[in-house]
């Protein structure tokens, strides 16, 4: 499928949501300078027809399917916490919903990212700031590259994964779709970290990890999902919280 478009000037962009991932991403798509972020949909209707981040909430998610009326080709997603359950499958939803309405997914890539040679970053994704994609990594769709995380040499990234703040890829590590790797892991160079697979902040990973497994420690380790102890490691230390 092709989610691709051509323009010269900025477009104008819906984000979907308006939490606080949304500021970022926001602030990293005006700095490209590329996209133009005229609206924001967020289902709490105590935001709707306030100013959120220097841009209006025009309504909820219910209303993506009358955008084109503002003039919107584009979109966002604005949604981060994806260490809650599930958390990966809603943005997957939100990103589907508004591919299949017609909407272009934006690619926002941070001025003060750092981009290697023969990269390739597929639609939707985020890169942002001080984020390091080195030579012949692949970045799937509708990824989250987080603030200052490392993507080394020859790592694959499947489809709406999210790499938060200060994690650490090293070369050939593989992460299939909608997988999290928490703030500040680190992942051994040639692991695999499985589809849905959850990797608790600060972790150090030396082994493969199984579709659908939380780990956490150093070295990581298996926990049971829902446990308090998994719900700590998950958010570093505090409780998730969607953004």
């Amino acid at each position: 499928m092709s989610y691709g478009m051509s323009h010269t000037d900025p477009i104008p962009t819906v984000c979907l949501t308006g939490g606080g991932h949304a500021c970022v991403v926001i602030d990293a798509a005006m700095a490209q300078g590329e996209i133009a972020i005229t609206a924001i949909l967020d289902d709490d209707p105590e935001t709707h027809g306030s100013i959120r981040h220097g841009v209006p909430v025009i309504g909820g998610l219910d209303h993506l399917e009358s955008v084109h009326g503002h003039g919107i080709e584009q979109f966002v997603i604005g949604l981060g916490g994806t260490d809650r359950p599930g958390g990966p499958r809603r943005r997957e939803a939100l990103f589907e919903r508004a591919w299949r309405l017609g909407l272009c997914p934006a690619t926002v890539l941070h001025p003060r990212s750092i981009i290697g040679q023969d990269v390739a970053i597929g639609p939707g994704t985020v890169v942002l700031g001080g984020a390091i994609l080195s030579p012949k990594v692949r970045i799937g769709v509708n990824v989250i590259v987080n603030s200052g995380a490392i993507v080394e040499h020859e790592v694959h990234v499947g489809d709406h994964v999210h790499v938060a703040p200060g994690a650490i890829l090293c070369g050939a590590v593989q992460v299939e779709d909608r997988a999290h790797v928490g703030a500040g892991a680190i992942v051994r160079q040639g692991v695999r970290i499985g589809s849905d697979a959850l990797v608790a902040a600060g972790a150090v990973v030396i082994e493969d990890v199984a579709p659908g497994q939380l780990v956490g420690g150093t070295p990581a380790r298996p926990l049971e999902r829902g446990s308090a102890a998994s719900g700590a490691a998950a958010a570093g230390g505090r409780r998730p919280r969607a953004g």
